[in-house]
């Protein structure tokens, strides 16, 4: 069998029974494992078995007996690729051979494949975020710029919300959450009439409201780009007070998010 084997051209290695079969394969990279259902000591399902769990992506053939064929079977179900009743064909083994290698190798490729497309969905998903993050995030600041008091004002507050977590000693992964939401905390106001934010007297009751809403406005804008739930109960609780008197849900001390809270400063 190894002579006929390797005169197709394959590099074969042969072991006497299924302790040296497992040490060969503890020692060596081998695409395939021709296997006796019965040798001495362990047989060869079991050290199928153990192929499956140790070596999954070497393909395994079984040999069996005329008796043995409801083993050689089940040992299908177990994941070999196929399996040769003796005397063995060679000619029936050679095409075998190449039979399971050649799916051994389209089953490698399509994992390939698959891990490559995931990686590109998951960037490409990434880029589309970052776009719309970058979008709204321009609208904001461009709604800032119409008015000369809150021009500049995103940049300001996050501005000042780094130099204080710097200041307290959080980690540069805090921080850069407090700096992606400080960006962003205003966004919400996109959402809000012109002709409330720009009105030059006092706001009633009603349209005092309808600004207090811009926090609640902003997570739902975010949301579906932004899966950092940290950064989402920054923009929406920046405008809390560690009285309680704040808004949107009046939370208290230590109730608020220590982003916000900083934010709120």
């Amino acid at each position: 069998v190894s002579g006929r084997l390797s005169d197709e051209g394959h590099e074969c290695t042969v072991a006497s029974d299924g302790t040296s079969a497992l040490r060969q394969l503890n020692a060596h990279q081998f695409d395939l494992a021709l296997l006796d259902i019965r040798m001495p000591g362990k047989s060869g399902t079991d050290i199928l078995r153990e192929i499956q769990v140790k070596y999954p992506d070497t393909a395994v053939i079984m040999v069996t007996a005329v008796l043995d064929v409801e083993t050689a079977i089940e040992s299908i179900n177990m994941g070999a690729y196929d399996y040769i009743i003796k005397p063995v064909d060679l000619n029936m083994l050679a095409v075998s051979v190449d039979r399971a290698l050649d799916k051994r190798r389209l089953i490698l490729e399509n994992r390939e494949y698959q891990l490559h497309l995931e990686e590109k969905v998951e960037a490409q998903t990434q880029k589309i975020r970052n776009s719309f993050l970058n979008s709204i995030t321009s609208l904001a600041y461009a709604l800032e710029a119409k008015d000369k008091y809150t021009s500049g004002h995103s940049q300001r507050v996050t501005e000042t919300a780094v130099a204080i977590a710097r200041e307290l000693g959080m980690s540069e992964e805090s921080i850069e959450k407090i700096r992606l939401a400080g960006l962003v905390h205003d966004v919400g106001k996109i959402g809000l009439r012109e002709s409330v934010l720009k009105k030059p007297g006092r706001l009633t009751d009603q349209e005092y409201r309808h600004v207090m809403s811009h926090c609640e406005i902003g997570e739902r804008i975010l949301s579906p780009v932004m899966e950092d739930e940290e950064i989402l109960r920054m923009v929406r609780h920046h405008h809390e007070r560690y009285d309680g008197t704040g808004y949107p849900d009046g939370l208290s001390g230590e109730d608020i998010p220590e982003g916000a809270r900083i934010l709120a400063v």
